[in-house]
């Protein structure tokens, strides 16, 4: 025994011995110097609406915290002109909204973020990092014990004392609808989630579906039911301590309710031009197209009315294109007001409305659109073409008799396209003519000209020759197009005759000659004719 108990005695000595010989670590890294203060940071709220913090004051005294100051990670808050109590609370929103000494210039971050307090002085007394509580919704991070040292994920007590008690579960969600393909909520709770149910029930049968964690939220797919089906459902969120929350509120024994109406998921409709300008084309593409029967569209013109004496509106059955349904309201004028709505009726007999008509329990519409209503309709506008300006262009020549040429580059349609020449001659000017084409591929054809000389305007010294709505034809007279319909590109040139010659212009300020009519062998007009990139253009807008 005596020999047991030195062989012990000894071990230890070694062993003492051993960690005396190994070199002490050094820890460098230290906290930030506090200043002493009874007033600390107590608990934050990240996941809120709004997100919110709260102070304590540990002391037997009220303080005056007049000048302290709380900071995130980028932004300074100050507190003025208030007093916290002994042993009490104070809490500020954090909602960015900086109202004095009710919210601060800041949020707090879900994923985390340090938090900082700072006394009158400018000294550092109180600051902590929250942890991500993204996943935690509903829930705060404070410290264990009012004051305390121990921070931890708890139940929130906002203004009143920390506490461990057992709650239930935090549950968020939004109502579900019949337009709910896959539903979403966040569960939260200090003790852990241990399950969420989705119970979906559809004309009194019961489906009771688990809700899997995605991300920071549950969720799952709904299941389909029909129009003209009664829905009620409600969330279950249980704890790992057997607690359970609902929703909604008391769900288990008043569950949510609504009935499948349908509607249009999607309705799309253009005019043939931009702003509803020519025939205006709705198409709708309904929910449940299975079960449609019928979708109309009614719509009022200007001057016409809807109202419990007036029945002026006009009906539209639309045509059925796979799940879409199409139909057209015609062509109006320029800022014409046309009135619409349309209605889904279901093979059930089912109506619904787009805009969405809403009733209360007697049946009366609550909403804004009222279907017998016309001034509750939705409208478009037919919207006048906005244009740009005009650009001339000016093209100067020193060949022969044209001086000049000015021309719009971008006429407006429905306007005139003047082409303005000026010219000057010892011999009389029998001719002054403008040959053209509206292809995108231009070329010579002879019937396509505007004759000058028959203006009114034409003298010997120039003519304003007005090329709008003219039509062109091609080689063997089929019609190609109108110069004065919105995109035409007109392509031209001009072209002016005395008794011995003709003169052809080009874009360039080039002249080319044709002098056989006087007895002459030169002949440049062919030449000129094919090459087309020679020739005057202007686009209509």
């Amino acid at each position: 025994m005596k020999n047991y108990k030195y062989l012990v005695f000894s071990l230890i000595i070694a062993l003492f011995g051993a960690v005396g010989c190994v070199e002490d670590e050094i820890f460098d890294e230290k906290g930030p110097d506090v200043a002493t203060s009874t007033v600390k940071l107590n608990e934050i709220m990240s996941t809120g609406d709004p997100d919110w913090l709260e102070l304590y004051n540990s002391a037997n005294d009220d303080v005056d915290i007049s000048g302290y100051k709380l900071t995130d990670s980028s932004q300074e808050w100050t507190i003025d002109n208030l007093t916290i109590a002994a042993g009490g609370y104070l809490t500020f929103d954090c909602d960015d909204s900086n109202i004095p000494n009710v919210s601060t210039n800041f949020k707090i971050s879900s994923g985390g973020e340090k938090i900082t307090l700072f006394n009158a002085a400018g000294e550092l007394i109180d600051e902590i990092t929250t942890p991500d509580m993204s996943s935690q919704v509903g829930l705060t991070y404070g410290r264990e014990i009012d004051g305390g040292n121990n921070w931890i994920v708890i139940s929130p007590s906002r203004g009143a004392a920390n506490s461990n008690v057992n709650n239930p579960p935090v549950v968020t969600a939004d109502p579900l609808t019949e337009f709910t393909d896959v539903y979403a909520i966040t569960a939260s709770d200090a003790d852990g989630i241990s399950s969420v149910k989705l119970v979906h029930m559809i004309n009194g049968g019961v489906n009771s579906i688990d809700m899997a964690l995605v991300g920071d939220e549950y969720k799952t797919t709904v299941p389909r039911a029909k129009v003209g089906d009664i829905v009620k459902y409600y969330v279950v969120a249980t704890d790992n301590t057997g607690l359970v929350s609902y929703y909604t509120e008391d769900g288990n024994n008043n569950p949510a309710e609504f009935t499948v109406q349908g509607g249009l998921e999607e309705l799309t409709f253009a005019g043939e031009e931009a702003g509803f300008r020519g025939d205006v084309t709705f198409t709708a593409t309904p929910y449940y197209p299975e079960q449609v029967d019928e979708i109309r569209l009614y719509y009022l013109l200007p001057g016409e009315l809807q109202d419990d004496v007036n029945d002026d509106k006009t009906k539209v059955v639309l045509t059925q294109d796979g799940n879409n349904h199409v139909g057209v309201v015609p062509a109006q004028n320029t800022d014409d007001v046309i009135s619409y709505y349309l209605r889904v009726e279901y093979v059930d007999g089912t109506k619904t409305y787009y805009p969405l008509e809403e009733e209360d329990a007697d049946g009366n519409v609550i909403s804004d659109f009222n279907h017998d209503f016309g001034t509750t309709w939705p409208t478009y506008t037919v919207e006048a073409i906005s244009y740009n300006d005009v650009v001339d262009q000016t093209v100067t020549y020193t060949a022969g008799p044209l001086t000049s040429v000015v021309f719009p580059t971008n006429p407006v349609p429905g306007t005139d396209i003047n082409v303005v020449l000026a010219y000057t001659s010892t011999e009389n000017i029998d001719e002054a003519r403008i040959y053209f084409d509206v292809r995108d591929t231009p070329a010579y054809v002879k019937n396509n000209k505007v004759k000058g000389e028959d203006d009114a305007s034409f003298t010997q010294t120039g003519v304003t020759i007005n090329i709008a709505n003219v039509d062109a034809e091609d080689e063997v007279g089929v019609f190609t197009g109108n110069t004065s319909v919105t995109g035409t590109k007109v392509t031209f040139y001009v072209r002016i005759a005395t008794a011995s010659a003709e003169y052809y212009y080009g874009s360039d300020g080039s002249m080319y000659l044709d002098d056989t009519p006087g007895g002459g062998t030169t002949d440049q007009s062919d030449d000129f004719k094919a090459d087309t990139s020679l020739w005057n253009v202007l686009n209509v807008q």
